[in-house]
């Protein structure tokens, strides 16, 4: 029987992306603007940047249910399920997973894994842990094989504005940053399961730049390639970091991944990243 793999929103995976990949089902996170509430699976990146423009409420974002936890995992009774989620620093979904799981008294069978880690870095080891599912894997050698890939999952990213970060309540490491933003762009990370500085670089485009060599030079001397470019409301930013990488490393063109509504609650648009597995 194959292994069921679900994770959350905060894989910035949606519906089509997931129908494509293999992913038997995505727990829900919340977008709120002021008194209303959506589910970011529900919100198109398009609406939400608009509601952004139009709202005069800062949105704010909150983790699924139990219930909604819950509700999944019903769906799969009798079942060996593998659940991936969001850093435990960054999110209480796991949390809601995990007391959703309790609630199902082993039935399915439900596994979970904490990734430390968001977004791409999420997403790389969720298709991982489906190809093994296709493949037939057990789920104790998938949940082997994620772990051992979690120390070697890396994802940088550039952002306009550290303000949504502090606004979210996300921004870990990176609070000593920000009185520095306007003389200097930081290069962030995910370590830990957090939000951390990676490097510090002068201007917006020169970070993004640097971000590029630091990919490469991860990425040289690795023969299997595992990498998403990742943007907020930037495509063509992403897209010029995507084929800037694929030339220095005369590879095809990185898959690219629109930053959810949740993820981008916290980021703001004009981000862009990078996550990979070295």
């Amino acid at each position: 029987m194959t292994v069921r793999i679900i994770t959350d929103t905060n894989a910035d995976i949606d519906r089509r992306l997931a129908e494509q990949l293999g992913v038997d089902a995505i727990m829900s996170t919340y977008v709120i603007f002021g008194e209303k509430t959506f589910r970011s699976i529900d919100l198109t990146p398009a609406e939400f940047y608009a509601m952004l423009k139009s709202d005069p409420n800062f949105p704010k974002t909150s983790q699924p249910s139990i219930g909604d936890c819950a509700a999944v995992y019903e769906r799969f009774k009798g079942e060996e399920v593998l659940s991936i989620h969001i850093s435990r620093e960054l999110s209480g979904t796991i949390a809601s997973a995990e007391a959703a799981a309790a609630m199902m008294n082993g039935d399915p069978r439900i596994t979970i894994i904490d990734t430390r880690q968001v977004s791409a870095g999420q997403a790389l080891l969720v298709l991982e842990a489906v190809k093994m599912a296709k493949q037939g894997a057990r789920v104790e050698e998938i949940k082997s094989c994620i772990e051992s890939l979690i120390p070697r999952t890396r994802v940088h990213f550039v952002l306009e504005t550290l303000e949504n970060l502090r606004r979210g309540g996300r921004i870990g490491g990176a609070q000593a940053l920000l009185g520095t933003m306007l003389q200097m762009k930081p290069i962030l990370t995910i370590k830990d399961g957090r939000v951390e500085p990676l490097e510090r670089v002068r201007t917006f485009n020169k970070a993004v730049e640097r971000l590029k060599e630091i990919v490469v030079s991860d990425l040289r001397n690795v023969s299997e390639l595992r990498i998403f470019v990742l943007h907020a409301a930037a495509p063509q930013l992403g897209e010029a970091l995507a084929s800037g990488i694929a030339a220095a490393l005369g590879v095809p063109k990185p898959m690219m991944l629109e930053i959810g509504p949740t993820i981008a609650t916290h980021v703001g648009p004009g981000a862009v990243g990078v996550g990979y597995i070295v």
